[in-house]
Parts: C-alpha cells; structure tokens; sequence
C-alpha cells in the first residue's frame, strides 16, 4: 500500500480493509482511500497496481460533480463504468466514509479491471452462436458527449431503482431496461455494453430483458409453458 505520510490517524483503520479487498478480487483490483474534508477530495492511501495513482491528487471534476450528486441518496454510493489510461475497462465505485455522527470523513473508491472478464464473456457468447446485429458504419466514431449522456441516462435509472435491488433482482433489471428502452438508449452504439457493466450481467442477459420487453406476449407464453412443465415434474 502507498499513502501520505501524514495519513490522520481517523483514516487509518480504513486501510486494512483496502487491503483485505484487493486480496480478495485479487491483480485486477485497486482500492482508493480520499480524504473529503477539504474543498476536493484529495488521495492519501491507494493499495493495488490496476493503474498509476499520485499521492495527494484530487478527485477528477467531472467524476466530483457526479459524486455530490450520488452522496444525497441513502446509499451514499456511486456506481459507474470507467476505464484505465490504456484503455481498460473498469467497474468502479466511490462510497462515503462517515464518522459515529454521520459526518463525511472521506470516500474509498473500487476499480475492478473487467477486460479479461469482458473477452470471456464474449468469447462464451459467440461460442453459443448468440448473434448481435453488427455495427453501422456511422456508428464507427467514439462519441464521448453521447456516452456521457447515455450514462447519466442510466445512473438516472438505476437511482429511482435502487430500493428493488436486493429485494427483487428480477423486477429491478426489468424496471432499469424498461425505463431505458422507453428512452431509446439501446439505439446507441455501445449502451448495452454500459448497461451491462453497470448491472454485472452478460450482454446476453440484457438482450434477453429487452426481448422480453419488446415481445411481451412470447414472454408470457414461455413462462406459462415453464409453469405447465414444473407441474409435471412435481407431480412425477
């Protein structure tokens, strides 16, 4: 682990977590510990190698304005999709940090590198012969300001969604893809990849949810020959 050399002595019991999570998810994640008692959010301990952190850096602006956002929810927490200088995906996260009276002390952000987990996923997915309709050719350009868009469209989503998501799994994901198809968002190159990451699910488990939303009564057709099935095998 790097950190300041003056770390306050409030923060430290922080590290022995960030260290128990990079041993658990292992070379590809890395764990972030900011003081949040100034202005900005400043680094002072960082533990993993995923990419070069700097000691007494400041928390990106863009990801800052987003971040006091997200800190008015319950959760006090904030997901998104990110990516290393290089160009490595990441599922990252920034949580805040309180003391017994519920006073922020500092925020510790997760970035767990997916790459590899990406290639296997697709990887498995061609191997299954799951077919995805091939870019056009006026989708070739990255386009930063629509992606940015997209995904405040979907953090938007996933907010108003929050409070389903560890009771009903199911009815969450259906809720988060329905609000998005109704918005259009799949029409954009690259959103079920955002989406997908965002929710930790294949791209295939996305295609399926939008399936089911666009073709609600084949849906309900597979589920009730499912019911007729599970019948008959109880009763076997």
């Amino acid at each position: 682990m790097t950190q300041d050399t003056s770390l306050d002595p409030i923060l430290r019991p922080f590290a022995a977590l960030m260290e128990t999570l990079v041993a658990q998810f292992g070379a590809n994640c890395q764990v972030s510990l900011y003081d949040m008692r100034e202005k900005r959010p400043r680094l002072v301990a960082v533990s993993g190698t995923v990419m070069e952190a700097v000691i007494g850096s400041q928390l990106p602006e863009k990801l800052f304005t987003r971040f006091r956002e997200a800190s008015d929810r319950p959760s006090g927490r904030l997901q998104f999709t990110a990516a290393t200088p290089d160009g490595r995906r990441l599922s990252s996260s920034l949580t805040i940090l309180r003391d017994a009276d519920e006073t922020p002390l500092g925020c510790m952000r997760i970035d767990l590198c997916i790459e590899s987990l990406m290639h296997s996923i697709d990887m498995l997915q061609t191997f299954c012969n799951f077919d995805v309709a091939p870019p056009s050719e006026a989708g070739n350009t990255h386009n930063e300001d629509v992606i940015g868009m997209v995904d405040a469209v979907i953090d938007e989503a996933l907010g108003r969604n929050e409070t389903l998501r560890t009771q009903d799994s199911r009815t969450y994901r259906m809720n988060v893809i329905r609000e998005l198809e109704e918005k259009n968002v799949f029409l954009v190159k690259g959103a079920v990849d955002l989406i997908a990451a965002r929710m930790n699910v294949s791209k295939f488990t996305i295609y399926n949810y939008i399936d089911r939303i666009r073709n609600p009564h084949a849906a309900a057709a597979d589920y009730s020959l499912r019911d007729v099935q599970a019948r008959r095998d109880g009763s076997e």
